[in-house]
């Protein structure tokens, strides 16, 4: 998406702890995984978590990320009164949104403060934008489950024949499993992954870069 120029506002002195500072409802976070970036959330994250002990006013803080981006977080920011975070695979632009008001972009390579934008039609489509690949993402709690469940073989290999297309029977017998327990295994990786068919499990792992581990 391109901003004329009436629409952007360069923002050297604007950063992101600067905006979030002043946040009321919202703050929705993509990571490009620049250690940069991730410094400046990690430094966001225990503002709001001191602003949160200090009284009322809890704010909608969602993070969206890569499985390396978001494991660079403190354990704690991913706590229910804080923030929800959720992994893709997709490449993100960095991308901030506050209170569907105001956004702050940084382009790769961008040695400044990033763009900020305050046209609301413009806010409003990066908001969109955000909600979309957030939808698609998968909740990080869920992510890390699934991620210790596929350090057996096992779980590898019912994985790597659900990706193959391999029959129930033929996966159970190349694996030594029965058919029941092997279906079983599917059923927990498809719940893991939340779908609810195996082409949308093999998609959805795929997105996640699961298959990369294989």
């Amino acid at each position: 998406m391109k901003l004329s120029a009436d629409k952007r506002q360069e923002a050297p002195g604007a950063t992101l702890t600067d905006l979030v500072a002043q946040a009321r409802r919202t703050v929705l976070i993509s990571l490009s995984g620049r250690s940069g970036q991730l410094a400046a959330v990690r430094t966001m994250l225990s503002d709001l978590r001191a602003r949160a002990q200090a009284g009322p006013g809890r704010i909608t803080v969602r993070v969206l990320g890569s499985a390396s981006a978001l494991r660079e977080l403190p354990a704690w920011a991913g706590a229910a009164d804080l923030a929800e975070l959720r992994v893709t695979g997709r490449p993100l632009a960095e991308t901030l949104v506050v209170d569907v008001a105001e956004a702050l972009l940084h382009a790769p390579g961008d040695s400044t403060g990033g763009l900020l934008v305050r046209d609301r039609a413009v806010v409003r489509v990066l908001t969109s934008l955000f909600m979309g690949a957030w939808e698609a993402s998968l909740h990080w709690p869920d992510y890390l489950l699934l991620d210790a469940y596929l350090a057996t073989d096992t779980a590898r290999g019912v994985l790597a024949r659900l990706y193959a297309g391999s029959t129930d029977a033929v996966a159970a017998r190349e694996l030594g499993l029965s058919l029941r327990t092997y279906r079983r295994h599917v059923a927990r990786i498809l719940e893991s992954l939340e779908v609810s068919s195996r082409f949308s499990g093999g998609t959805r792992a795929a997105e996640l870069q699961l298959f990369d581990t294989l």
